[in-house]
């Protein structure tokens, strides 16, 4: 498809690949300048109204999964009539490419790429989403066998979409486990199944199911009696036999129970048997349709996994022992004199007016208004080429206008997929500045945003991430660079 362009701005470079659902191109944004992957859905499918429901519900859910190893969605847009995805474009190739029939991958190699898929795995099933169609295929192996896994959910659209080709439907049986190919209910454990018969191809070269007919796949998935035996080389440590022996039991309550318990005996056998020190997040709500992706400001908070201390976490209010109500006394008086001191020290030094903080003239932070604490030094006003381009930041991102921030200001590439995310979620973003400091070679400030409506005019509760992100616009010459952020 060469020079076409979808939705005006994504220009097509090159086909990546074909499924079931469609094909896969390069593309780049020409509005923001980056390259893209785009999955456009097969015109026949377009036309199906049910399908294009569940492909919308599936990539909401998708776009959700914000993981080092799941590649990020970022919207899903229409051009004539044709749906298609706009995700991450992330260079590598896809794992089926890398293996060779009758020949293995090294044991380290096959298992660092399983350990990622299963970190994978365990965030989407901790959200509520079974990938329903992990193979080879829908993994990508980028530079340093960095993996990231693909098409989450799709395979739910398809499940339910006519399958009328034996290519369409030998790409699901390879890797599909009994109980899908039964229609049956399905949990994280199905992912788990083809997750194994993965590990297995990659460590023997070879798949149980390749080269037998449909019906005979079938026939196997429904019999328990006739699932495949497992042949392994001697260079394949038992420990490792086992794990896959374990994915690969026939009724999921006999298997390895989730993602997590795989990620820990993975560890115990990359480790040598001795366990991997874990650390787990504090709990947050779960993600919904609202909800945008965290600042990069943000940092995570994390806590030892309990169990390797051997004595259970303590309470938030449980007394803790080694500091007396005498020492903390002690402590806080000892604190609040050396701050006297050093109070009485820095006010016997000359007072200067190199930087001194100056107020934005805006709707909620009015000119004559002092902001600083007091006693406050001599207010100075802004330069008004540095209120200008702050006013101007402040519009544009009320008016979600990037053309007007990339001429503006330079932001990072984590601050870019932030503000899409802001623009994509919320119908009504208003931001404000806070205090200006005026240096010798630059102005400092920070950002707010004080208030986000959702498409249905319902508030969104702001937590302190929206609050005081920095800005800073250098000198240059005799006049003000960009902003930066």
């Amino acid at each position: 498809m060469p020079e076409h362009i979808f939705s005006g701005k994504y220009e097509v470079q090159q086909e990546i690949a074909q499924g079931a659902m469609g094909i896969v191109y390069k593309a780049l944004d020409q509005k923001l300048n980056r390259g893209v992957a785009l999955k456009v859905v097969h015109p026949h499918l377009t036309n199906d109204t049910s399908f294009l429901q569940r492909f919308l519900r599936e990539a909401r859910a998708m776009a959700r999964l914000q993981h080092d190893n799941i590649v990020t969605i970022y919207s899903v847009e229409q051009d004539q009539g044709t749906q298609f995805m706009v995700m991450e474009y992330f260079p590598g190739t896809n794992l089926h490419g890398r293996m060779q029939p009758n020949i293995g991958l090294p044991v380290a190699q096959a298992l660092s790429i399983t350990h990622q898929i299963a970190k994978a795995l365990s965030y989407a099933h901790a959200h509520g989403i079974i990938h329903r169609d992990v193979k080879p295929a829908n993994v990508l192996v980028g530079p340093n066998d960095h993996v990231k896994l693909t098409d989450f959910g799709i395979a739910a659209a398809l499940d339910e979409a006519p399958l009328t080709t034996a290519g369409q439907l030998i790409g699901t049986l390879l890797y599909m486990s009994p109980e899908q190919a039964k229609d049956a209910g399905l949990d994280g454990r199905s992912d788990l199944y083809s997750l194994g018969l993965m590990l297995y191809e990659m460590l023997t070269g070879s798949h149980p199911r390749r080269g037998l007919s449909n019906t005979a796949v079938l026939g196997m998935l429904a019999n328990e009696a006739a699932s495949p035996t497992l042949s392994f080389s001697s260079g394949i440590p038992s420990g490792v036999q086992t794990l896959v022996t374990d994915l690969l039991r026939y009724r999921p309550t006999d298997r390895v129970k989730d993602a997590q318990q795989l990620i820990d005996r993975l560890d115990t056998i990359q480790t040598g048997g001795r366990p991997r020190p874990r650390f787990t997040s504090q709990p947050t709500a779960l993600v919904d349709d609202r909800t945008i992706c965290d600042l990069p400001e943000a940092t995570p908070s994390f806590r030892p996994d309990s169990s390797l201390r051997g004595q259970p976490q303590r309470s938030s209010h449980e007394k803790q022992p080694g500091i007396s109500g005498a020492t903390l006394a002690a402590l806080a008086f000892g604190t609040i004199a050396a701050i006297a001191v050093g109070i009485m020290a820095w006010n016997s030094f000359p007072t200067t007016t190199e930087s001194q903080p100056v107020v934005v003239p805006t709707e909620r932070s009015p000119f004559n208004k002092v902001v600083a604490a007091a006693p406050a030094p001599p207010l100075v006003s802004p330069p008004p080429q540095v209120v200008q381009l702050l006013r101007q930041l402040q519009q544009s991102i009320a008016n979600k206008d990037f053309r007007t921030l990339d001429r503006i200001s330079i932001m990072s590439d984590g601050r870019r997929s932030w503000l899409e995310d802001l623009f994509r979620n919320f119908k009504v973003i208003d931001a404000s500045v806070g205090p200006i400091t005026d240096s010798m070679t630059e102005v400092t400030t920070f950002l707010s945003i004080d208030k986000l409506l959702l498409p249905d005019d319902s508030p969104f509760s702001l937590d302190p991430s929206f609050q005081r992100i920095p800005i800073t616009i250098p000198r240059e010459g005799d006049g003000w660079g960009k902003i930066r952020w």
